[in-house]
């Protein structure tokens, strides 16, 4: 569903803090899989998919996905599967949706084992360089990336959280993503709500 969408795998990229959270020998929905690009980075999980372009999900297949799904999911309750998942995944794909807080208690509800994680990645509008145009008069939306014109929601660390708490989800550690600044992160964390270009959640079902 993201019109310019590629791997990136740097250290503190989003793909790779994601991957370092599914272990091996999972069952995991990827919803909005996109090309497949987690499966290269955790490799000895098995992965489903769901996504809207046809393209995209012959290629997901193709790097091993088990099974892809064609699916708009703005029409998420028309999603049907047999078996639950140890993990399921939303990355960069809930802002990108009329209602994000139907889409994934949906998922959630139906289709995570009562034991399993929740990964969700978010753009972070509050992000240092959207601070600093915005400081200046300019909040242009682009192509792609934070601003990505075709995002219908806009997320900070606080609207992110208090949206997973709707959702009747509990944040178990929060990561943030960033090419230049992953390190200072890592070692100042206060500092990623700032300097993180994406907020990333792994969550469990409340009790």
């Amino acid at each position: 569903m993201v019109p310019i969408y590629s791997l990136n795998k740097a250290r503190f990229g989003t793909h790779r803090l994601i991957a370092q959270e599914l272990g091996s020998g999972h069952n995991i929905l990827d919803v909005g899989c996109n090309k497949g690009y987690l499966k290269t980075l955790a490799n000895d999980n098995y992965f489903y998919g769901i996504d809207i372009n046809s393209k995209d999900l012959t290629h997901a297949k193709k790097l091993g996905y088990k099974k892809v799904y064609k699916l708009d999911l703005n029409n998420y309750k028309s999603f049907i599967a047999t078996n639950k998942f140890d993990i399921i995944v939303f990355a960069d794909i809930l802002e990108h949706l009329l209602y994000p807080d139907k889409v994934l208690p949906y998922f959630v509800n139906n289709y995570l084992k009562r034991t399993g994680k929740i990964i969700i990645s978010l753009p972070n509008v509050a992000n240092f360089y959207i601070r600093f145009n915005l400081l200046i008069g300019n909040f242009d939306y682009t192509d792609c990336g934070i601003l990505d014109r075709t995002h219908l929601h806009l997320y900070t660390i606080k609207s992110a959280k208090e949206l997973i708490e709707r959702c009747n989800l509990k944040i178990i550690k929060v990561k943030y993503s960033s090419n230049f600044f992953g390190k200072i992160i890592k070692t100042l964390p206060f500092l990623g709500p700032l300097f993180g270009y994406n907020l990333i959640f792994i969550c469990q079902q409340k009790s």
